[in-house]
């Protein structure tokens, strides 16, 4: 049975930045999506994909954007797109990223980690770098210390490195930890990485697939690993879809894993 739905503005646990910046946005708890919110004229939920440890404790979930229109599934870019058009695209994120905080706060263990896509053009958008989004944490019982802003290496790429440097280093300051997605997608910007010296570095898919057919890629996936290594960074191998393909990330020397081998996304945290 779903709980009735909450007017944004009216009762927390909605933050009262969120309420402020998105008055006509609707809030509600289903009995199996967790907490969810009407906005822009789509409704928006949370799911979550464990991440493991090399000794399969599980360490941390990846949050997930789940959105639709009028009940129609639409992929998180056609969410995203509409928000840009009216100009809401900074709020947007931060709404979303607010209600993966909202639905895990009220279901995951505290000592788990919470990796956060966010887009780092949004990073250099915005002045005070984390501490807006750090009040919103905060009256949800959560800190900065237990998130990890994850930025896809591909959309990196097109930002200034110097602006996202000082952006990277200030979220830092405040104890947030960094990400970079989808490592090795394209073509990887190492000098990228050691100017951001990312806490993680999630390897991409498709170079775990390809080392599963190919010696010679399977050899330069451990040699990509000890490389993320010397920058200090723990290495986690996105993707693992077989027992083949967990065997070559261990062997390889991952620090961690994810993919549907492990476990598939979940509207609540495992």
């Amino acid at each position: 049975m779903n709980w009735p739905q909450i007017q944004a503005s009216e009762r927390l646990p909605v933050p009262p930045e969120i309420a402020r910046d998105w008055p006509e946005s609707l809030f509600q708890v289903d009995s199996l999506r967790g907490i969810l919110v009407k906005a822009l004229g789509s409704t928006l939920a949370s799911a979550f994909q464990p991440i493991f440890d090399r000794h399969n404790h599980h360490f941390a979930d990846e949050a997930l954007l789940r959105a639709s229109v009028r009940d129609k599934a639409i992929s998180p870019p056609q969410a995203f797109a509409s928000a840009r058009q009216g100009n809401k695209l900074v709020a947007f994120d931060r709404l979303c990223r607010t209600l993966h905080v909202m639905n895990y706060s009220s279901y995951a263990q505290s000592n788990r980690l919470l990796f956060l896509n966010v887009h780092p053009e949004l990073l250099v958008e915005i002045s005070d770098h984390g501490a807006y989004f750090e009040h919103i944490l905060s009256s949800l019982g959560f800190g900065p210390n237990q998130v990890v802003l994850e930025l896809l290496e591909n959309e990196a790429v097109a930002v200034d490195a110097s602006a996202i440097s000082r952006a990277v280093k200030n979220y830092r300051a405040k104890g947030y930890r960094i990400a970079l997605d989808d490592f090795g997608h394209g073509m990887a910007n190492l000098d990228r990485l050691w100017l951001l010296e990312p806490d993680f570095v999630k390897l991409d898919r498709h170079i775990l697939a390809l080392a599963a057919q190919q010696d010679k890629a399977r050899q330069g996936y451990a040699k990509l690993v000890s490389l993320l290594h010397d920058a200090g960074s723990q290495v986690i191998a996105e993707g693992v879809e077989t027992q083949t393909e967990k065997n070559i990330a261990l062997d390889s020397g991952v620090d961690g894993l994810q993919g549907f081998f492990l476990a598939r996304p979940n509207y609540r945290p495992l």
